[in-house]
């Protein structure tokens, strides 16, 4: 099944509204590049002031083009006060997709008003429209014919700067996508899911300058970063949103930079495809002079020099025509033979104890800088540890720069920039060792029920606008928090902790934490590392108050009726977290149309409680991070074959990629379920996961062997068939053993179509698609 913006990228037939022939124009670029680079099969010009542009037949609307070719999409070059009529023309003539041309970066009010009204209009008419400068344009079709790292960036100086770089240096990306977001239907984390789901899409570097829609953003990178490395850069426009921005890309487990040069190096990086080792060194140099400055660079990061192994001494000293006083840095005359050079490179990549080899080279000989590039950067495919390569002065040559290229060396001009790259690659690595880490068990089953007694006190004041604050409803709210108010002392009027919970317009909810210096905001939903790491920082002991502020954020949480409040608390030993002043601002929840929170929050309204046929009343509710080892215990816990027929695999233990997958769904395009008794003892699960093109889902369910043939199957796999219909998927499938006929016959009972696998014959599809 295609993606839903595939045409949008591989349109067969486009009109340039606003195509000219003008010198210097802007349609005479864009409509000349479009044909120079023949994008589609078909390219038409619409511009009512033109009856020919570029030796073709104009248009003079919209309509007319289409009455005569079938259109894929339009290219819009007009300004911002004409693409609302060309979204309801094109929704006429059932043009499904739109590229604005917008070269400013920041329009200003007027235009601003303009282009939603616009966005909101193609959104009612189910049109995709986006904007991008024109310089974007350029590259949005071009596709490179090979695997390499994708660019999708929201500044056209930041894109001029990477393909610079990018250019000297031979790097090539499969997609080079340039954005001017807004309100669009199309937003950059709908452009980030196509690029991601491409498979010659190696890598992706993202610069992020605008929140077009933080939620689906968000989700579209941790599906990425599953799949592939992402890399981002953020210049949002104040400190607090892009404080908030970095913190939900770290509890994605993506990758940050925040300069220029980090992320160009990613961008080296990534198109070298070398990967870190570790953080032991070896420094090769013919010039001492610019390697003891180099050494002075080496404590600002985390690279140690290696203690290199006796066997790899006793062959370096063989091999050199002197006795070296030290081995690493090894330095080597300057007049020392090219074959010197590579011997001893290649000696240190073998040596037991080295992670990574750094060779700075200054010479006069132009032959022999040359040579010694050549001899030297062959070796990296021959080592899978990290070789870096400075040439200094005037060794740094054109043609030693694209010997360089051609191997696809991590070659600098400065020792230092070298320096942070091995850094940055080890940087990667430590990242890479971590993202798969699960987190501690937490049971919410306090929040759950207080939530909902406190939901019900509250339930008898609406509807009203405005809800009353009265002091029964602080009286409820406190009970819920299981709070008790205390008097302020009169020796100290220093609170230990205030919480703040309030609504911030790109991120939704926030859960803020304050002391007396510090404040911390927090995306909700919590979990027990995040609060852990939170009260670290804050100074407070976790112990006293991890659990109590999970319960209070997920309450919260749970409670729409909830508009703000700001609770000043403090731990008496004695009575424990006790209230010394609580304001509290509540509103109709079926009047709130604010903006969505960051991440997908859990969806609680799922939990229930059933009856299963044995009499045993259990809970089904969905997943939650925190379930990783009820999910571990639970497939520990089941048959091999039960084991083999879910996961295709006997062991006993999930992959740390799998498990992490499994507890942290993203509910923007996931669901996931879990069901266990009153002692949390995990009897079944469910799930499934979006596809790449976003329009069908699979699924997966995995039951306790002793429930086999209870109905659980047939209540779970009804519940995530009906969520996804809800969700907006027009199928689910899943891929089923032959062997496993009982997950057959669950999936016929329930209306799923069979049919062979077309290219394995021990595996059946099945498959719902919704009416």
């Amino acid at each position: 099944m295609p993606h839903q913006l595939e045409l949008l990228f591989r349109p067969q037939s486009i009109a340039v509204i606003g195509a000219s022939d003008r010198y210097g124009s802007t349609g005479r670029a864009v409509f000349t590049h479009l044909l120079a680079q023949a994008v589609a099969p078909v390219i038409v010009p619409v511009n009512p002031s033109h009856k020919m542009v570029g030796g073709r037949k104009s248009y003079e609307s919209l309509g007319d083009a289409v009455a005569e070719w079938h259109t894929d999409m339009a290219i819009v070059i007009l300004s911002a006060d004409k693409i609302g009529g060309i979204v309801r023309e094109a929704a006429k003539h059932k043009v499904k997709n739109i590229i604005f041309i917008n070269d400013i970066e920041q329009p200003n009010n007027a235009i601003r008003s303009k282009l939603e009204r616009a966005a909101e209009q193609a959104r009612k008419l189910g049109v995709h429209l986006l904007a991008m400068p024109t310089m974007g344009l350029m590259g949005w079709f071009q596709a490179a014919p090979m695997k390499a790292c994708a660019y999708v960036g929201q500044s056209g100086s930041i894109a001029d700067c990477m393909q610079s770089y990018s250019a000297e240096r031979g790097i090539v990306f499969s997609r080079f996508i340039t954005l001017n977001p807004h309100t669009y239907p199309v937003s950059t984390g709908q452009v980030i899911d196509f690029i991601a789901s491409e498979s010659d899409t190696t890598a992706l570097l993202i610069h992020i300058s605008v929140l077009d829609n933080a939620r689906e953003l968000l989700s579209a990178l941790k599906t990425a970063a599953r799949l592939k490395p992402v890399v981002v850069l953020t210049t949002l426009p104040d400190a607090y949103q892009e404080m908030l921005f970095e913190q939900a890309l770290e509890r994605h487990h993506i990758l940050t930079v925040n300069t220029l040069t980090q992320f160009f190096t990613a961008a080296k990086l990534i198109h070298t495809g070398i990967a870190s080792r570790g953080k032991n060194l070896a420094i090769i140099s013919n010039t001492p002079q610019i390697s003891a400055l180099t050494l002075k660079s080496l404590p600002h990061t985390d690279l140690v020099l290696t203690q290199i192994a006796v066997a790899t001494s006793r062959a370096l000293a063989k091999m050199l025509p002197h006795k070296p006083e030290g081995f690493n840095p090894l330095y080597l005359p300057a007049d020392s033979a090219p074959s010197v050079f590579q011997a001893a490179v290649s000696q240190l990549l073998q040596d037991e104890h080295t992670d990574a080899v750094f060779l700075m080279y200054a010479g006069l000989n132009h032959s022999d800088n040359q040579r010694v590039a050549k001899m030297v950067a062959e070796l990296q495919s021959q080592s899978r540890k990290p070789l870096v390569l400075v040439w200094l002065g005037s060794a740094d040559t054109p043609e030693v720069r694209h010997i360089f290229n051609q191997h696809q060396n991590l070659h600098f001009r400065q020792p230092e920039h070298a320096l942070h790259a091995l850094s940055q690659l080890n940087h990667y690595r430590q990242h890479q060792q971590q993202r798969h880490r699960v987190g501690a068990f937490h049971d919410y089953a306090y929040a759950a029920a207080a939530a909902g007694e406190l939901h019900k006190h509250l339930r008898t004041v609406l509807p009203m606008s405005v809800l009353p604050t009265s002091k029964a409803n602080v009286a409820h709210f406190l009970a819920a928090l299981n709070l008790e108010n205390q008097t302020a002392s009169k020796k100290n009027h220093d609170s230990t902790l205030i919480v703040q919970w309030d609504t911030q317009a790109h991120f939704g909810q926030i859960f803020t934490l304050l002391t007396r210096h510090k404040t911390l905001p927090l995306l909700p939903p919590l979990t027990p590392e995040i609060v852990a790491k939170a009260l670290n920082y804050l100074g407070l002991p976790v112990i006293v108050w991890q659990d109590w502020l999970l319960n209070t954020a997920d309450i919260l949480s749970r409670l729409p009726e909830i508009q703000s409040t700001h609770i000043d608390v403090l731990h008496d030993v004695k009575r424990g977290i006790v209230c010394r002043d609580v304001k509290l601002n509540l509103q109709d929840p079926n009047s709130v149309s604010g903006s969505l929170n960051a991440f997908a929050p859990y969806p609680h309204e799922y939990e229930q409680h059933i009856v299963l046929k044995n009499g045993e009343t259990v809970t089904l509710r969905p997943i939650r991070p925190e379930d990783a080892s009820l999910l571990q215990r639970f497939v520990a816990e089941q048959s091999e074959t039960s084991r083999y027929y879910r996961f295709m695999s006997k062991n006993s233990k999930l992959p740390p990629a799998l498990l992490a997958q499994l507890s942290h769904p993203d509910y923007q395009r996931e669901f996931a379920l879990i069901l266990h008794d009153a002692t949390l003892n995990p009897l079944a699960m469910a799930n499934y996961v979006a596809d790449d093109h976003g329009e069908s889902c699979e699924f997966g369910i995995s039951i306790a062997d002793h429930l086999q043939g209870q109905g659980v199957g047939t209540l779970l796999l009804g519940k995530i068939t009906e969520h996804a219909q809800k969700q907006g998927f027009k199928r689910i499938r899943a891929e089923i053993l032959q062997e496993n006929e009982a997950m057959q016959k669950l999936a016929l009972k329930l209306g799923f179509v069979l049919s062979p696998h077309p290219h394995d014959r021990e595996i059946m599809n099945a498959e719902l698609i919704f009416a």
